[in-house]
């Protein structure tokens, strides 16, 4: 079951079902299931540890407005970077920007617009982090000489924008294999205890940082 953007009470119905189910990329302290997820805590906090390493300031956060648990998780991941780095959290500068391409560019320009202080920045939506990365640039920053940025996800476009974007990559081919491996399991040997596998990301290097 594929649970990006399911809500506990959508998942219900499914785990009465009699046979077995794995939840991919969601997770739900509250149902009693399988689950095979990204480590997106890891994640951001391999992005921001690289980042501020490479820069050597305060990171800010381009976050995702829409509730997903994911984007919840990499916050975390963000902070706990920060904090192991010396730096301060109430000194970070967060955005919320929209879910949709369209959106995360007019707020991104709407942000930019507002002279508000800009920091090394790590993006977070998965599928429009190129739109900061093009709004940065319509606005005149150069990357990465100016403003570092690292996105989430390694979306296709990442490699072909200029500069190409540093990104974390999320095994997505890897986790469809594990919870296939779990589905099979549970049907050939089924067992009252469930479990949550967290499968790690990793930093591809590029040019915006």
């Amino acid at each position: 079951l594929f649970g990006t953007e399911m809500r506990e009470e959508m998942v219900r119905p499914f785990l009465k079902l009699p046979f077995p189910v794995v939840i991919l990329d969601a997770y739900f302290e509250n149902l009693n299931a399988n689950y095979v997820v990204p480590n997106n805590r890891q994640g951001a906090y391999l992005a921001t540890d690289y980042l501020i390493s490479r820069r050597m300031k305060q990171p800010g956060y381009l976050q995702s407005a829409y509730p997903l648990r994911n984007f919840s998780e990499r916050l975390e991941g963000f902070y706990h970077a920060v904090h192991a780095n010396g730096m301060s959290r109430s000194r970070c500068i967060i955005h919320q920007l929209s879910p949709s391409i369209d959106g995360a560019m007019a707020d991104m320009l709407a942000v930019i617009d507002a002279a508000m202080p800009w920091q090394t920045a790590i993006s977070q939506i998965m599928t429009d982090c190129n739109r900061h990365h093009q709004a940065l640039r319509l606005r005149g920053y150069k990357i990465p000489e100016q403003i570092a940025v690292v996105g989430f996800d390694n979306v296709s476009e990442g490699r072909i924008i200029d500069p190409a974007l540093t990104t974390i990559s999320v095994p997505r081919h890897y986790m469809g294999q594990v919870a296939a491996r779990e589905l099979l399991s549970q049907i050939e040997e089924p067992r009252q205890h469930t479990c949550k596998i967290e499968v790690s990301a990793n930093l591809v290097k590029r040019f915006s940082v």
